[in-house]
């Protein structure tokens, strides 16, 4: 019977969307009976504790083996040239492999709508789901990323994470592993990090298998401490050696990470307990969070995890919770249905001012309103069905104006006012040509999200959270009829076809 080591695996495409995490299930050495009870007895035991001053120093610790400093680097943002594209932040979250994803959408889930929203969360979304490196669609992402950090709730975006992304998942396999000191705790900690957990001959998980063939066993069959050598030595071989010639060039730097580790491991400071001086690039770098002049994150309040004493508060009412309809890859219909967190009663029409161009807003009623024509897109023939296409029109009825309603990404949902039915792009596909239609309601669903971005004057484009094209008038047409369809392009430099204004219905 091998023994199993699960992790929440980095990259997973179901984290993307805000749905549930996945699990990664690694079949490790098959032990001889006598040692698989052992490490059946360790695991039945008291999970690994760290106390809140332990994981402030892991803090501290990751940060200097990261960035070589204790102070948290919030506004960071470097391209490595390596398959991870930018990666940003206190844990060098990845444009790649959705983490810098994760982190805009945690953002503006608690502070609305912002620039990271607007101009990155779509790309960030796509190039997550496809591990996408490149970063030709994210000029100008370092400095919005560096002016967000100046916000307090952007820096706990980063740290809530953090936490979820990589601390969790190791309190969970140093538990299942037999792992019991802090020390061991920040030597997976940072190797996730960096290695990431996938079924790759370099991830953590294979490292972890190596280790294990090298020693007989896990901790608990074998003493700890000749558990986390040995993992050292082949983290070290791994890096020096990677069976993605991809990482040669970036991981040989950063050698000195394990090093640090290891001068700690012969030190017998399986407790971290500070002060601690650890050199993993040729300055000496003191780590204790109460001498710190600067502690990481002195305006954010760290969330309580089960490592730290007291119980865990619940999250925010207001915080929306993450939606279960959000498309993955492959994408599901549209026909699939999530619970309405507002009310279901389609906006009425009553009375308006005189109509004038907008800015989008949550609440207004609007015609989206065409350049090539002054026709608006609406709903063919007024029906109220799921599956009726959207085409343009005169403008004069109920059918061609839409309520704007903030989804939690900053972007919009538009619903139409006759029929109480949202703007949808069928099946979150990225065809172009593609009509859309409109389709029930169901708050945060990808396929029913629009971001705006203003291109000049009161004009915009609007593109498509799941697809990532823009609304687009079949070519050109002026007609009443004319199919409202989607079209991949850029969404700063649009043609006539792809650009609109908002008429203030209301």
């Amino acid at each position: 019977m091998p023994w199993l080591v699960r992790l929440r695996p980095r990259g997973a495409s179901s984290r993307r969307r805000g749905g549930p995490r996945l699990l990664l299930w690694t079949a490790l050495p098959a032990l001889t009976a006598a040692g698989l009870a052992v490490a059946l007895l360790a695991d039945a035991g008291q999970p690994v504790t760290v106390t809140t001053e332990q994981r402030a120093v892991i803090g501290q610790l990751e940060s200097v083996l990261l960035h070589d400093t204790v102070e948290p680097q919030y506004a960071r943002a470097v391209y490595q040239f390596d398959s991870r594209g930018y990666v940003l932040g206190i844990g060098d979250f990845s444009t790649a492999d959705g983490e810098a994803f994760e982190v805009v959408q945690a953002y503006t889930a608690e502070a609305g709508p912002n620039p990271l929203s607007r101009d990155y969360l779509s790309v960030l979304a796509r190039l997550s789901s496809d591990r996408d490196p490149s970063i030709d669609d994210l000029a100008g992402l370092p400095e919005a990323w560096a002016q967000a950090s100046q916000d307090v709730r952007f820096r706990q975006a980063q740290h809530d994470v953090l936490e979820a992304r990589f601390f969790t998942p190791t309190l969970d396999l140093a538990d299942q592993l037999g792992v019991r000191t802090p020390l061991g705790v920040a030597v997976l900690f940072d190797s996730l990090i960096q290695h990431g957990n996938t079924d790759h001959a370099d991830s953590l998980p294979a490292l972890v298998e190596r280790t294990n063939a090298r020693t007989g066993g896990l901790p608990g069959v074998v003493p700890e401490p000749q558990w986390l050598a040995a993992f050292l030595e082949e983290r070290t071989a791994t890096l020096t050696s990677p069976a993605d010639s991809g990482q040669s060039e970036t991981w040989l730097y950063s050698l000195g990470r394990v090093e640090a580790l290891e001068a700690l491991l012969d030190g017998g400071n399986d407790l971290l307990l500070p002060p601690l001086t650890v050199n993993p690039y040729g300055t000496p770098r003191l780590v204790d969070p109460a001498a710190a002049t600067a502690p990481p994150g002195p305006d954010v309040a760290p969330r309580p995890t089960r490592s730290s004493p007291g119980p865990t508060p619940p999250e925010p009412s207001e915080r929306p919770e993450p939606p279960r309809t959000t498309p993955e890859p492959p994408r599901p219909p549209s026909t699939t249905k999530a619970p309405r967190p507002t009310p279901t009663r389609a906006p009425t029409a009553t009375a308006a001012p005189a109509e004038r161009s907008t800015s989008p807003q949550h609440g207004l009623v609007v015609r989206l309103e065409t350049v090539t024509s002054g026709k608006s897109a609406g709903v063919r023939g007024g029906s109220t069905a799921d599956g009726a296409p959207i085409v343009l029109g005169d403008g004069t009825g109920t059918a061609q104006q839409w309520q704007l309603r903030e989804s939690h990404t900053g972007c919009f949902h538009l619903i139409n006012v006759r029929s109480g039915r949202a703007l949808d792009n069928p099946e979150g596909l990225a065809f172009d040509g593609t009509q859309m239609h409109q389709w029930e309601y169901a708050w945060g669903n990808y396929n029913q999200a629009w971001c705006f971005r203003n291109v000049g004057g009161d004009r915009y484009t609007v593109q498509n959270l799941a697809a990532g094209t823009l609304l687009d008038v079949r070519d050109g047409g002026t007609a009443n009829g004319t199919a409202v369809q989607q079209w991949g392009a850029d969404p700063t430099q649009p043609n006539a076809n792809q650009t609109w204004r908002l008429i203030r219905v209301r």
